[in-house]
Parts: structure tokens; C-alpha cells; sequence
């Protein structure tokens, strides 16, 4: 099998998934996050930290994940944290936005601070996803998780279009070599105007504001996916993993998802 059709059979496997859960309804869709980002905690201690999964820093923080996550979605109410949740994902992204600019890449201060602690990777992990699990607490979850879904992936085929066919200054060769100037441009361009469709169709809602938070959201995602690719190249490792046969790993897929999750859950409480 080639490395394309691998994609394909294993984008296929993973879309149906994902509408059975979404058939299944809130608490399908509930587990199937929490098992994402148990995996993703696996691959960041295992595979980019290269912590044996005997360890006990590894034990330590795929239990603190498992156990964070399931106090807050299922034993007690999420209404009463959503704010502390939200506002402690937003500092943390904001951190790793720090981490990214001002951090050299021969540093390694964030890697450093991991390998010595891996054992915090369970919460490092836990925030964002608590962050994607309030769209699912919500009323309209289903909209918004199609929003989120149709937002991040607009900007990923926006960017790859634009940049493949136009792109000539490169954005940050160090960090993520094929990113062009041009490809976040049209990434954070193509994810407005479809993010906007999809607003006024299904909300029947658009403003200056949500456009502005639309275009913000389209530049952090790609922010997210460098993050991810600076963290890479100072482990010096290629994919988070191979657990998605031609795609790499959890991490690989949905670096930038996690990454404007907080930001996100912000503008559907808020603005629409």
C-alpha cells in the first residue's frame, strides 16, 4: 500500500469514528476526546520525551490526565470551572507563544523543563483538552464542533493551496521549512470566509467582532502548528509518533486544534 493510499484509509478510519461518536451523542463524544488526548499524553512522554511507559513520571502523568479529566466531565458539574479552565488554557497557550518567539532553538528551556518533569506532561495536556471539552458542554455542540473542525482545517488547506502555488518568501525556514509568508496569509483568509459561511447559515450571526476573533484564530492555529514543529526539531524527531498509518501521530493532527481551543471556546460563549 502507498503512502497515499495509507492516508486515505486512515483519514476514512478516523472520520468514521468521529461521526459515530457524534451519532452517539455527548458522552461517545465526551470519551473519544479524553482517549485523544490519553494517546497524545503516550506520545509526548514515550515518543518525544522518550520516557519509558514503565516509568513512574509516565504513570504519573497519564493518571493525572485520566483522572482531571474525568472529575471534570463526568463526576462533577463543568459549569462551575469553565472560566478557571478557560483563563488557565489561555496562559498556557499564551506561555508556549512566549516559548516559540522569544525561546532560541538552541536553548531548549521548554525541553529541558519536561524531560527533568515529565511527570507534568498529564496537566501540560489536560488544559487544552478541557478546553475542547467545553464546546461539548454546550447547548450547540454539535455546530461547534463543526466550527472548530471546519476553522482549523480551512486554515491547513488554505495555507498548503496558497503556499504551494504562490508562496515564495519562506516564513520561518528554521522552524518549519515549507511555510511560506504567502500560506499563512491565505490560510487565515480561505478559514475566515469558510469559518463565515458557515457562522451565518447555522448561527444566522456575523459582526466586525467575530470576524476579527475569525482572522486572530486563523493566525494562532498556525502558530500552534509551529510550536509543535519547533518542539520536534529540538527532540530532533520527525513525527510525535506513527500511530496514524501516513500521517504521524495524534500530535501531528491536531497540534494546532488544541492549541486555539481555549481561544475558541471564548468566541462561542461570547460572540455567538
Amino acid at each position: 500500500m502507498t503512502n497515499t493510499q495509507q492516508r486515505v484509509v486512515s483519514a476514512l478510519v478516523l472520520l468514521f469514528i468521529f461521526l459515530l461518536c457524534l451519532f452517539l451523542g455527548k458522552l461517545a463524544m465526551l470519551v473519544l476526546v479524553g482517549v485523544t488526548g490519553a494517546l497524545l499524553v503516550d506520545e509526548m512522554c514515550a515518543n518525544m520525551l522518550r520516557v519509558p511507559r514503565s516509568h513512574f513520571s509516565y504513570i504519573v502523568s497519564q493518571l493525572s490526565f485520566i483522572a482531571g479529566y474525568s472529575f471534570f466531565n463526568f463526576i462533577e458539574k463543568f459549569v462551575y470551572y469553565e472560566t478557571l479552565i478557560l483563563n488557565a488554557g489561555m496562559t498556557l497557550s499564551l506561555l508556549l507563544i512566549f516559548y516559540l518567539f522569544l525561546e532560541r532553538m538552541d536553548s531548549k528551556l521548554l525541553i529541558r523543563l519536561l524531560k527533568k518533569n515529565s511527570y507534568i506532561v498529564g496537566v501540560f495536556v489536560l488544559l487544552p483538552i478541557l478546553c475542547f471539552g467545553t464546546l461539548i458542554h454546550q447547548d450547540r455542540w454539535v455546530a461547534n464542533i463543526f466550527l472548530i473542525l471546519i476553522l482549523n482545517s480551512s486554515v491547513d488547506i488554505g495555507a498548503w493551496f496558497f503556499g504551494k502555488n504562490f508562496g515564495k518568501r519562506k516564513l520561518w525556514p528554521k522552524i518549519s521549512p515549507n511555510k511560506t509568508l504567502t500560506g499563512l496569509v491565505g490560510g487565515v483568509i480561505s478559514s475566515v470566509v469558510l469559518s463565515t459561511i458557515y457562522i451565518l447559515v447555522i448561527y444566522d450571526k456575523v459582526n466586525f467582532q467575530i470576524l476579527l476573533a475569525l482572522a486572530g484564530l486563523g493566525i494562532l492555529a498556525q502558530i500552534g502548528d509551529l510550536i509543535e514543529s519547533k518542539m520536534k526539531r529540538q527532540l530532533k524527531v520527525k513525527d510525535s509518533s506513527n500511530l496514524i498509518p501516513g500521517h504521524g501521530g495524534i500530535y501531528d493532527r491536531i497540534d494546532s486544534l488544541v492549541f486555539i481551543a481555549p481561544f475558541f471556546a471564548l468566541l462561542v460563549r461570547d460572540l455567538l
